[in-house]
């Protein structure tokens, strides 16, 4: 996913919506974001969301949005 294309899906989101980042499909968790980094990576430009806290296990809902 690029930058443009997370703007695009965001831009459709309340915009007073916390973010968070949802890992691991099989024993699904969620985390805060802590920051944001963007970094040069063998010539091109990478951003990377920094896992911040991990907030609990992933709540169903959005299991099933992700189809997970």
């Amino acid at each position: 996913m690029t930058v443009a294309e997370l703007i695009e899906e965001l831009k459709y989101m309340e915009q007073d919506a916390e973010v968070r980042f949802a890992s691991q499909p099989s024993w699904p968790f969620e985390y805060d974001i802590t920051g944001v980094v963007e970094v040069n990576v063998d010539e091109d430009d990478v951003v990377y969301l920094e896992e911040g806290r991990q907030l609990g296990y992933l709540p169903g809902e959005a299991k099933d949005e992700l189809g997970w």
